[in-house]
């Protein structure tokens, strides 16, 4: 930047002195032409009166007379040629150069004295004026334009020298900075960061940023841990929470089991005392006792899944909502019954979703228990697949949310129950779940008398959406 200044300016000032000598010695020339002119006018009248006086001898004093105004009006140079062009005289002083470009050159018609028109043409006078001012000025011009440009060359070159002193060292501290990844550790080797100088001041600098840029990350990763810790221990909270409703819901669901099979065990014993017990009655009440104890079984192992903690052990794979649904059911079984809910289901069995069954299972789960604790009697499950994704909408009758709160319903710790019978963390965990680990949306609507979830999932990674 500096050094396109000095240029500009250099040309700024290289071409206003061109003007102004232009200015000058355009000036000077038509002073000059306006003063040989008048001297030529004089002269001319003294040639004609000298010549036509001395006509006879002219050969012999016209240079002795010519010589004498060439003193008298400082000319470099007189000729005087007749009216056939034929030379007479040429007086010349010893300074006189033909190829000046600074002499002035004037010619003048010398007729014969008198007045009227019966002049006779005498001859041609032919006059040389030195510009000696103007060829000074001139001189000086050069000699101050020849000096200006060894200066500039000369403070160009100390310039250079300068900005390249400056630029080494910047290049460094560039070299060193540019592969630079936030972690990374500015050394600075080649560059004393102890002298008083912009260099070291731009170094120092740039080790400062360095310090805050690694502080600030180490602060993010320690409050980006504590977030995550924060979110695990909130999941599991919301995790032992659900799960004292699901062994409440296993202990109903038992209850039936186990009196069937108690029944079962009763009525064969009796049988058997008695000695009445044929082959195919017996295989009839094992069959229903194996039936319910697969019935038992399932549940336990729904359960089970549902308790899984450990991420790196939940089965991250491609599954049917349908079935998240259906097993989700399976454990609330005996709480709807209890609370005489009706359940409806529209689904769609090719509606599914990428990540851990259980984990949408636990959304499910967290929804319908909301809308029970609402006294809702009719709840309505419908999951459809179109070309943008999967939707699963979750309907009720328990009321819907008031308006001032329906916005805050996802807030952890937000809950309009009483303290004893809701912590505020089922649907916040059900979001956190829904966004971050199924990469969907959830939203929370009033609809009708009751209250509507939709679901948006997206297609399973390489699964191709249908065309229709």
């Amino acid at each position: 930047m500096l050094l396109f200044i000095v240029i500009a300016l250099s040309m700024i000032f290289t071409l206003s002195g061109m003007f102004i000598y232009t200015l000058v010695n355009d000036s000077f020339i038509q002073s000059e032409k306006k003063h040989i002119k008048i001297i030529s006018e004089s002269l001319s009248s003294k040639v004609s009166i000298w010549y036509f006086i001395n006509k006879d001898n002219q050969h012999l004093n016209m240079d002795e007379f010519l010589k004498s105004m060439l003193i008298d009006y400082h000319l470099e140079n007189i000729t005087f040629k007749d009216q056939n062009g034929i030379l007479i005289s040429e007086v010349k002083s010893s300074e006189y150069t033909l190829d000046d470009p600074y002499n002035l050159t004037y010619e003048k018609a010398v007729y014969t004295p008198g007045e009227g028109n019966e002049k006779n043409k005498l001859g041609t006078l032919q006059i040389a004026y030195a510009h000696h001012t103007l060829k000074e000025l001139s001189m000086k011009y050069y000699m101050v334009g020849t000096i200006l440009i060894v200066l500039l060359t000369l403070y160009f070159y100390l310039e250079m020298r300068l900005l390249k002193e400056l630029l080494t060292p910047l290049r460094k501290i560039a070299s060193e900075i540019k592969g630079y990844i936030p972690g990374d550790k500015l050394v600075f080797e080649s560059i004393n960061r102890h002298r008083d100088d912009v260099i070291s001041e731009i170094v120092n600098g740039f080790l400062h940023m360095q310090h805050n840029i690694d502080e600030t990350m180490e602060k993010k990763e320690i409050e980006k841990e504590n977030n995550r810790i924060k979110d695990a221990l909130l999941m599991k909270q919301s995790r032992f929470i659900e799960m004292g409703t699901m062994i409440n819901n296993i202990a109903h669901q038992w209850k039936q089991p186990l009196n069937i099979i108690e029944l079962c065990i009763t009525d064969l014993t009796v049988k058997s005392m008695m000695g009445s017990v044929d082959q195919e009655y017996q295989h009839k009440l094992f069959s229903n006792m194996h039936n319910q104890v697969e019935f038992m079984s399932k549940t336990i192992d729904i359960f089970k899944n549902f308790l899984n903690d450990d991420q790196s052990d939940k089965k991250m794979e491609v599954f049917t909502l349908k079935k998240a649904i259906t097993d989700s059911m399976h454990l609330l079984g005996s709480r709807l019954e209890n609370n005489k809910v009706s359940i409806t289901f529209n689904l769609d069995e090719k509606a599914c979703a990428y990540g851990s069954i259980s984990e949408m299972e636990q959304v499910i789960l967290i929804i319908i228990n909301n809308a029970i604790d609402a006294l809702s009697t009719k709840i309505t499950l419908e999951c459809t697949q179109s070309k943008k994704g999967n939707l699963l909408k979750i309907y009720d009758n328990g009321g819907g949310f008031s308006p001032d709160i329906i916005d805050k319903v996802f807030d952890a710790y937000f809950t309009t129950k009483h303290q004893s019978q809701g912590t505020g963390l089922g649907l916040f965990i059900a979001k956190m779940i829904v966004e971050i680990k199924l990469n969907g949306t959830i939203e929370a609507h009033n609809f009708k008398d009751g209250a509507l979830f939709i679901i948006k999932l997206p297609f399973p990674p390489t699964y191709s959406p249908p065309l229709t």
